[in-house]
This record gives structure tokens, C-alpha cells and sequence, in this order.
């Protein structure tokens, strides 16, 4: 049963992968390359080389990241793993065959639409990807690189090497407002990585101080099968002792804890607060990889 759990899990996990791969190619494919908008990255110098060169952004993508991972491998080592060169190719497939099967060129050829809902789809599908331990590959290399000789870290160096890529593509393709949308992209991408992410992995923290709490606590565990911590507390006003019950639910069950507290104590003190990861038994494992993000 337990093997077969987990090879579930694990299918599950690279088929979120390939999902989160595909909303990065359509968000690319419709409205980042076809106006111009290098949003930093492997994917920008393509974008940049398509637009003067003509040549496939999947292709270059491939070759650009097939050499990265060979500088990265001699310079700072095999770390990279199956999950991220997966992804990498996969994104450099799915660019060019989505090119191929989508009927129309670009869905839009206003640019501040272009940046907001690209990055929604780029976003949201880079989070899917990283929240499964995987990445796209590309110049986070180089940003590794950068931090383990100098004194900035990976995520500045990253986003230094994404900025230059954006300025780099307006003065490319002669044109300032590439460069300033490109720039605004590589912002808007930033947050809206770590907004997913945190979506993602978002549970609730539930404080519950009541005279009942342990038959909450009690209802609570068999309703919804989450564990419960009965926290002693006292009162500064009163003066009198207590126990509050601490149980950590999915968002969903926050309605149903609610109406468990409703109708076990009316007079009971509850707070709900938001938690963006939450490691261990009926959550995230403490050995998932994942769990780093």
C-alpha cells in the first residue's frame, strides 16, 4: 500500500510539473514573444534571437540550457537533477509545438497586456514547477555561479542577470518600450512566483481559547482529522487559567472548524491566521525537497 502511495504521489508530482511547464509556454508563446518582451532568463535571449534571427525560441532555449548545465556541472557540480532537466526541455518542446499549433500569432498587441497576462501564466506555471522541487533551468546557473565567486547572493545575482537580459533586448530591437515593459515583466514575475507559491502551500492556523476546548478539540479531531496542541494560557484581564487548542487546517475545513467552535462553545475566542508551510505529518513531509522552497 505505502509503495503504491507513493509511486502516486511521485506521478502526481511530475504531472503538475508538465501542467506548470505548459501555462509557461502558452504564457510565453502568446503573449511575451510574439511583442518582444524578454522577461529576463534563457527565454528572453530567445525571444531577442527570434525577433532578429528568426530562429525557433524552443531550439535556442535547449541549446542554451544544454550548455549552462555542462558550465554548471564543471564549475559548481552535478546538482541539478531529473526534475529540472525535465522541465527544461519540456518548456523548449512545448514553445515550439505550441508555435506550430496555436492558430493565431499573438492574442494581444497592446504590451501592458502582454506583461499581465504573461506573467500570470509564466508565474503561476514557474511556481507549479518549483513547488515541486523542479526548475526551467537556464540562468539561474549563472546566478549560482555569480554567488559562489562574489559576494551577492542567488537571488539578487538572478535578478541582476534578468535585468540586464531586459535592457539588453530594448537596445537589441531599437526600442525603449521593450526595455521598459521587458523590465516590468521581470518585476511582475518576481511576485507573482512567490504569490503563487505562497497560494500554493497556504494551510490556517487556528487559535481557539474556550472552557470546551477539549471537546472541540475531541469533535474537531474526528471531523476533520487533524491533530490538535492543547497550549495552557491565562488570562491578564481575568486573571483566570485556561487551555487553548492550536489545530492547523487545510483552507476548506476553516468553515467546518468554525462551525464546530459555533456550536460547541458560542462564547469561545477564535483566531484564524494565515501559515505558508507547514512541515510534517498530514502536510508536507520534513524529507520532501520541496519542503526547501
Amino acid at each position: 500500500m505505502t509503495n503504491t502511495t507513493g509511486w502516486r504521489s511521485t506521478l502526481l508530482e511530475y504531472i503538475k510539473i508538465v501542467a506548470g511547464v505548459a501555462l509557461t509556454a502558452i504564457g510565453l508563446n502568446l503573449f511575451l514573444i510574439p511583442n518582444k518582451i524578454a522577461a529576463g532568463g534563457v527565454s528572453g535571449i530567445a525571444t531577442v534571437t527570434f525577433h532578429i534571427f528568426h530562429l525557433p525560441v524552443g531550439a535556442v532555449m535547449l541549446a542554451m540550457n544544454i550548455i549552462l548545465f555542462i558550465v554548471g556541472a564543471l564549475v559548481i557540480g552535478k546538482g541539478f537533477g531529473l526534475r529540472t532537466i525535465l522541465a527544461s526541455g519540456l518548456l523548449s518542446l512545448f514553445i515550439d509545438l505550441f508555435a506550430w499549433l496555436i492558430p493565431w500569432p499573438q492574442a494581444t498587441d497592446d504590451l501592458l497586456i502582454a506583461v499581465v497576462f504573461g506573467v500570470l501564466l509564466t508565474g503561476s506555471g514557474m511556481a507549479i514547477v518549483f513547488n515541486q522541487n523542479a526548475s526551467t533551468g537556464g540562468t539561474d546557473i549563472i546566478a549560482r555561479i555569480l554567488a559562489r565567486y562574489s559576494n551577492i547572493n542567488i537571488g539578487r545575482a538572478l535578478l541582476l542577470i534578468d535585468f540586464v537580459v531586459a535592457a539588453g533586448a530594448g537596445l537589441l530591437l531599437h526600442s525603449a518600450d521593450v526595455a521598459m515593459y521587458s523590465l516590468l515583466a521581470v518585476l511582475a514575475n518576481c511576485f507573482a512566483i512567490d504569490a503563487f507559491i505562497d497560494t500554493f502551500n497556504i494551510s490556517k492556523k487556528v487559535l481557539v481559547i474556550s472552557r470546551q476546548s477539549a471537546n472541540i478539540a475531541d469533535r474537531a479531531m474526528r471531523e476533520l482529522n487533524r491533530g490538535a496542541t492543547m497550549l495552557p494560557v491565562a488570562g491578564a484581564f481575568t486573571g483566570e487559567n485556561g487551555v487553548m487548542m492550536m489545530m492547523i487546517v487545510r483552507p476548506r475545513q476553516t468553515a467546518q472548524l468554525r462551525q464546530i467552535v459555533r456550536e460547541t462553545d458560542p462564547e469561545a475566542f477564535m483566531i484564524i491566521s494565515n501559515v505558508n508551510q507547514v512541515l510534517g505529518r498530514g502536510f508536507r513531509s520534513f524529507l520532501d525537497p520541496a519542503a526547501d522552497i
